[in-house]
């Protein structure tokens, strides 16, 4: 599906108006080098979490990262800046964390959760209203009332049932940007115990990861629903 740029500023209002965000929807787009960087953007200059440039973005900032510029690896290997650390990979390291039975538990959750395969150099983070480039997935962070919403518009044009795919691990890098990236659906997430700590997602908000095909059809059915 094409998707125009130049209704970014539009989308992201029509979002922020609907459902009277505290937020505002982020613009999240993978590069395979240096040079497909959009025009005006710079790399950031101190290294966060994944989960915490999103909320960086949603505050109004835009910025690229790369593999070097991620804090978690859990975050990173999720999206394909790096190659999975043996050690989530097997669930040793959540197992240790206490969020499983056991590590044979831990590895068949990690098994299943959603994973952007191929390699890319880098991110771009940005809030929509600014984003001078097509988003592969647009990040909104919103409160239940609001999900419910989401969800009406997602399903209104579509009617199929929303099946939202999380484990409360890897929220807003594995649930909310690679899941609608590789599926080429949307996502929900609860968040998990990472985001809530370390990027300030608050104890009353949820996340919601929509692939740039998603946008417009929401957007159409918000102006459209009862």
């Amino acid at each position: 599906m094409d998707y125009d740029i130049n209704e970014n500023a539009n989308y992201s209002k029509i979002f922020i108006d609907e459902l009277k965000l505290s937020r505002l929807p982020v613009a999240v787009k993978f590069i395979n080098d240096e040079s497909e960087v959009p025009e005006g953007i710079e790399k950031i200059d101190e290294s966060l979490r994944h989960c915490e440039m999103i909320t960086k973005a949603a505050k109004g900032e835009s910025f690229y990262s790369t593999a070097e510029e991620q804090r978690c690896a859990g975050g990173a290997s999720a999206m394909g800046l790096i190659d999975l650390p043996p050690k989530i990979a097997s669930g040793e390291l959540y197992y240790n964390l206490g969020r499983f039975e056991s590590i044979e538990t831990a590895k068949s959750v990690l098994d299943n959760i959603y994973r952007k395969d191929e390699r890319s150099f880098g991110i771009v983070y940005a809030p929509l209203e600014k984003a001078n480039f097509a988003p592969d997935v647009v990040v909104v962070i919103a409160n239940p009332k609001n999900g419910m919403r989401i969800t009406q518009a997602i399903v209104y044009n579509s009617g199929e049932m929303f099946n939202a795919k999380f484990a409360g691990i890897q929220s807003l890098c594995a649930d909310a940007v690679s899941g609608p990236y590789v599926s080429g659906k949307p996502n929900a997430t609860l968040a998990c115990s990472g985001s809530r700590a370390y990027a300030g997602i608050e104890d009353e908000e949820i996340a919601y990861g929509m692939h740039r095909d998603n946008i417009k059809p929401i957007i159409e059915a918000f102006a459209n629903m009862k």
